[in-house]
């Protein structure tokens, strides 16, 4: 899985940090091998190395382990029965591990019946439970699904989008770009124009880390709840403090307009749009973006 190092790495790190998320969306990827190696480390039970040779590994490695589901379409969709199987599965505690693991391949062919009986395991999910979701098409997956799940951005079917720069450099990045919205620094969103134009490689991963910070911070100022934050953003969050504040300058409506725009240039520059016309649209928009219009 070397071609996927810098996604394993942060995964991995997450994990021996004890900061595993609950859901994570692989956005770019549909390598379901690469989600079994991700579930193969964590069942580990040689301090989490994926050996290959404890009990927990073999089983991985034989589709036969009793704390491991994975969840592929049922002819053309994944169905009700499918997802209810899997809220099941993942309420009964594990048989051998701390954790236990669902992944959902080709998750964007879930029907979207399915996507909102998900929504109970996701909004209130088990201490034990990791579910993971496989998808090159997150236009498939609904607001509500996408929300409470970390996204984890690759870019293609067997390559990363960079090892070069820390996942951690990123989101400090995006952060501050959130933090550029907040306060209508136009001198600084022009900037970020600069940085996206010199490192298109790393600007698909930077635009979903800022559309989920500008999720949570929605649910935030919503709810007031820290609990609903992915525990990663919370701490980028709570270090540009003005952010974490209630009645912030940013209205529930910008930030859901935000994020479906992200969403639309995410899609363009899959679809190989003009790079530099479509980012310059997108901070136009958002420098110009008025509250009733």
């Amino acid at each position: 899985m070397q071609a996927y190092s810098e996604q394993l790495s942060f995964l991995v790190n997450a994990l021996k940090q004890d900061k595993l998320s609950h859901s994570y969306i692989f956005s770019g990827t549909e390598h379901l091998a690469f989600a079994r190696q991700f579930a193969k480390i964590i069942l580990c039970k040689q301090e989490h190395t994926g050996c290959d040779s404890c009990s927990s590994c073999v089983k991985v490695n034989s589709d036969n382990h009793p704390d491991l589901m994975v969840v592929e379409p049922d002819g053309a969709s994944i169905k009700n029965a499918q997802i209810e199987a899997l809220q099941e599965f993942m309420i009964i505690k594990p048989f051998e591990n701390e954790k236990k693991i669902a992944i959902v391949h080709l998750s964007h062919l879930m029907t979207e019946s399915a996507q909102n009986r998900l929504l109970k395991v996701l909004e209130e999910p088990p201490a034990h439970a990791v579910l993971i979701f496989l998808t090159k098409h997150m236009e498939g997956l609904l607001e509500t699904v996408k929300s409470r799940c970390q996204i984890v951005g690759f870019n293609g079917e067997m390559e990363v989008e960079s090892s070069d720069v820390a996942y951690e450099t990123l989101l400090n990045q995006a952060a501050d770009f959130v933090l550029s919205l907040e306060n209508r620094d136009v001198g600084r969103l022009l900037a970020f124009g600069v940085y996206a134009k010199q490192e298109k490689k790393h600007f698909p991963m930077f635009l979903s880390m800022v559309a989920v910070l500008l999720r949570d911070l929605m649910i935030y100022r919503e709810t007031g709840n820290k609990e609903l934050i992915h525990k990663e953003n919370l701490t980028i969050l709570e270090t540009r403090g003005q952010l974490m504040k209630s009645s912030g300058q940013l209205s529930k409506k910008a930030m859901i307009d935000f994020i479906l725009t992200i969403d639309q240039v995410e899609q363009k520059i899959k679809n190989n749009m003009n790079f530099d016309l479509t980012v310059d649209n997108l901070l136009f928009h958002f420098i110009e973006y008025e509250e009733g219009k």
